[in-house]
């Protein structure tokens, strides 16, 4: 990279020297709208690191377990700056996971909200080894931590230590959508690697909302990041809950998002449409989502083709990108071209990447160190010269990259057909009464698992419910060749269970 940027320190030290005292972060504190700079975040993120040092100064495993704020990803950002490795939660982690995983983790330090302490204490009861749970209080214990430990203080030289750039700084659990859960462990190269490329960068005045999870690679490091590598400026959501009333709030101008809330924002925008039949469709969607809003990139699952052009038609430009935890996270990103449009993005150009029997591969700085205490299972991700293995199908042309499907959901049928369940499962996206859908194989033949969209059924004056989703099925079929039509479908009564980063978990339909 031309700026040097092996490490996260040094990539919030650049931004600080770059940016200054721009806007980097908004949130809303007790009502109102905060704003910290770029200067003032990357001092914070050292108060931070200087506190945990002075509390122990030898490396170890922290778990850290909190909810999206500004003091949040100062924490995080600061942990990573201190030489420690961490392992952040979700929040709504159970007792019984938390067991598990702190112990596969070999944590020694619990760091948390002060409202999940006694969930963290419950876990660490029943864990050796952890010697302290450290309540992280509320943003005026942050503001305290902030000044005593500063760099005009006696311990500002806590926060001089020697950077080891290819050491592991993260860990992030897969959300085990098949079973067993990994630890991915990530380096300050991985991270800063993967945040510093230049195939789509945000423009100086670009406002960016972050609304997923923050303890997900995705979003740390392309939210939090990427913006410090760009220059824009991060506005944070907090509860999802609060979306529509903080996207007025904040008018952002881009936003990562998942196609679940994708959809749900489309609805919104027609709902809109349709109370005020005066307004221009962008001024029905302004309504929603502010007079600022433009493009917005999806990550985590299939955004159809349709979904794109619906919303290019209220002047919201949608392109899907593509990674996995274990590439820290982007192998692909959009660029927001016409050439981008139904693609899976465009190659960062930091990574080689390249398919071999139909698999995606990718080789160089974004690639994880391994797996943690698992080196059978890291062993099974590479190839023999190095290429991580994805699991996922699909083909490049150019720059751009198309996915298929995951490898191991490949059905296969007694006459040698291999067969991608996303592929038909994708056919449904558009339509709004499946909700969701899981294809299989069962006795040689294709079947469709679906939980149907009630609500919207009601809303659309449909009775039978089955009966509606039957004739959605032909039309599908119709279009698919006989080998991977859908023989029978069945209706579920509630959602599938889905992981932490909202994929339907598929255990029970293939093993």
């Amino acid at each position: 990279m031309d700026k040097q940027i092996e490490t996260v320190k040094q990539l919030a030290a650049f931004a600080a020297d770059t940016y200054g005292d721009k806007d980097f972060c908004r949130f809303i504190r007790e009502g109102e709208i905060c704003v910290k700079s770029y200067k003032r975040f990357y001092e914070d993120c050292l108060a931070v690191s200087r506190y945990i040092r002075s509390v122990k100064r030898d490396r170890m495993h922290i778990a850290f377990i909190g909810k999206t704020s500004y003091e949040y990803i100062v924490c995080l950002t600061g942990m990573i700056f201190s030489g420690n490795v961490v392992v952040p939660f979700s929040p709504d982690i159970s007792v019984e996971e938390g067991v598990e995983l702190f112990t596969d983790a070999d944590i020694e330090m619990v760091f948390c909200e002060e409202e999940l302490c006694h969930r963290a204490g419950e876990i660490s009861d029943r864990i050796d080894g952890i010697s302290q749970v450290v309540s992280l209080g509320n943003w005026q214990w942050f503001e305290q931590i902030y000044e005593e430990y500063s760099s005009d203080t006696k311990f500002a030289g806590l926060s001089d230590i020697k950077e080891k750039p290819d050491e592991c700084s993260l860990i992030i659990y897969t959300s085990g959508t098949t079973g067993e859960r990994k630890g991915v462990m990530l380096s300050n190269r991985n991270l800063a690697a993967n945040s510093s490329y230049d195939a789509y960068n945000m423009d100086d005045d670009d406002v960016s909302f972050s609304i997923l999870p923050m303890h997900h690679v995705f979003c740390y490091a392309c939210d939090v990041l990427k913006t410090l590598y760009d220059g824009g400026t991060l506005c944070l959501n907090g509860a999802l809950a609060d979306l529509y009333t903080n996207i007025l709030r904040f008018e952002p101008t881009i936003m990562r998002i998942v196609p679940s809330i994708c959809k749900s924002m489309l609805t919104r925008i027609k709902i809109a449409e349709r109370r005020h039949p005066e307004l221009s469709k962008r001024e029905a969607a302004e309504l929603v989502v502010g007079k600022n809003f433009r493009r917005m990139i999806a990550g985590s699952a299939f955004l159809s083709g349709a979904l794109i052009d619906e919303f290019e038609k209220y002047g919201i430009t949608a392109r899907q990108g593509y990674g996995m935890s274990e590439c820290s996270p982007r192998i692909s990103t959009s660029d927001f071209s016409e050439v981008c449009k139904y693609s899976n993005g465009k190659l960062l150009g930091i990574d080689r990447v390249r398919t071999v029997d139909g698999e995606i591969q990718v080789k160089g700085p974004s690639v994880m160190l391994g797996y943690y205490k698992k080196p059978e299972r890291t062993a099974e991700a590479f190839t023999e010269d190095g290429f991580l293995h994805t699991g996922d199908l699909g083909y490049l042309d150019g720059d751009h990259i198309y996915l298929v499907g995951r490898k191991k959901n490949l059905i296969i049928l007694s006459n040698g057909e291999n067969i991608s369940p996303e592929e038909i499962e994708n056919c449904f996206v558009d339509d709004g009464i499946v909700k969701e859908i899981v294809v299989f194989a069962e006795k040689d033949s294709i079947i469709a698992e679906i939980y149907p969209d009630e609500l919207l059924a009601q809303s659309m004056g449909i009775d039978d419910v089955e009966g509606e989703i039957s004739k959605i099925v032909d039309r599908v079929n119709i279009s698919l060749n006989s080998d991977r039509q859908i023989s029978s479908f069945r209706i579920r009564n509630k959602p599938f269970e889905r992981t932490s980063t909202g994929k339907i978990k598929r255990t029970a339909f293939y093993f």
